[in-house]
């Protein structure tokens, strides 16, 4: 997370070599701040100064293990991100990193290569959280990569982020099952479902205590896999492709139901339509029936790499922020909001329950 004001306080000595940054030190006795952009004619020092500390960092690459090279990567990029203010960091710092030699090197990594080329047009599709789950069908494109680049994969799917995307899989898992303790035979609504396998982990929906769980995106192709849960887990499931332009139009009849969740969609979405969409939403639960809304929190310390070498970039967002999201809501249709976090603190959790 960029603060918009350039800040050597955290790790000053990683960049005590960059020219950009010479004119702007400042003595350890000085608590002054730091000028909040640098002047667009340095920037081609920045790009020099990012290019050589790439360089600097090659020499980590072993032949056929890439784990220490992306360790010290992901962590320049946050140094570099939290030094830098935003423009300079998207005009500057991000485009140098991206024209590196390094850049191929963590492209040998399936999971980051997926990210960055967006096979279906669209970044965060569920092939790439497939990685991320490590699931059985994102193997094969393991396998087919090279040696270094599976070691680059299994460092960046082992980290914070990751871990919390899989927390989160299981989170909603426990939600379906809960909605099947609270009523009986529920229905369900997964907004963006992807590819909906936290319906592998649901043992309400493989003991048939769910009545209804329809699971709406935006992806045929990931509609198609859902489908093929109505044979292996329940013939409760079913799928329909819908935008959120399509749920914000109030033009989708979607019916009613006892527990609605976007898994990932609101680390997409701008604020405004955020609370507009969490207004729609609330509308479609029946009495007592309850939404819930995850979303990343500022402090990730894989966003630069995200940015920079997978081309994905989350809205991240504070407590309050989260909070806001019920915003436009009637006071009185509401009977309770509960904001949680997982155990890292990467994911808050919004749940609001209709009276």
């Amino acid at each position: 997370m960029s603060s918009g004001q350039l800040s050597l306080s955290r790790d000053p000595d990683r960049l005590r070599d960059f020219a950009s940054l010479r004119a702007f030190e400042r003595s350890r006795l000085d608590g002054g701040r730091i000028p909040t952009e640098l002047p667009a004619a340095l920037y081609p020092v920045v790009a020099d100064d990012v290019s050589r500390a790439l360089t600097s960092l090659l020499g980590l690459a072993v032949p056929g293990n890439y784990t220490g090279l992306t360790d010290a990567v992901i962590d320049l990029l946050r140094v570099l991100k939290e030094t830098f203010s935003d423009r300079t960091w998207r005009e500057a710092v991000l485009p140098a990193a991206r024209a590196h030699a390094l850049a191929s090197l963590v492209h040998e990594c399936p999971f980051t290569r997926h990210s960055f080329t967006k096979p279906r047009g669209y970044p965060g599709d569920a092939g790439l959280l497939d990685f991320v789950y490590r699931h059985p069908t994102a193997r094969p494109s393991q396998e087919a990569a090279t040696e270094a680049g599976r070691t680059v994969m299994t460092f960046t799917v082992g980290v914070t982020a990751c871990e919390a995307v899989r927390q989160r899989r299981s989170i909603l898992a426990g939600k379906i099952d809960e909605a099947a303790a609270r009523r009986d035979r529920p229905s369900i609504l997964s907004v963006a479902s992807g590819h909906l396998r936290e319906a592998e982990l649901s043992i309400a929906l493989t003991d048939g205590r769910v009545g209804r769980l329809l699971a709406t995106d935006q992806d045929a192709s990931s509609l198609a896999v859902v489908d093929g849960y109505r044979t292996s887990i329940s013939d409760a499931i079913e799928t329909r492709q819908v935008t959120v332009r399509n749920i914000l139009s109030e033009k989708a009849d979607l019916g009613r139901f006892d527990l609605i969740y976007a898994a990932g969609l609101y680390d997409y979405l701008d604020a405004r339509v955020a609370a507009r969409l969490t207004r729609i939403l609330f509308e479609h639960l029946n009495e007592g029936g309850r939404l819930l809304i995850p979303n990343f929190l500022w402090g990730v310390p894989e966003e630069a790499y995200m940015e920079v070498f997978m081309d994905w970039y989350l809205l991240y967002r504070s407590r309050e922020e989260i909070e806001s999201f019920a915003q436009d809501l009637e006071p009185a249709e509401v009977r309770q909001t509960t904001y949680t976090e997982d155990a890292m603190g990467v994911i808050g959790y919004l749940e609001i329950e209709r009276v």
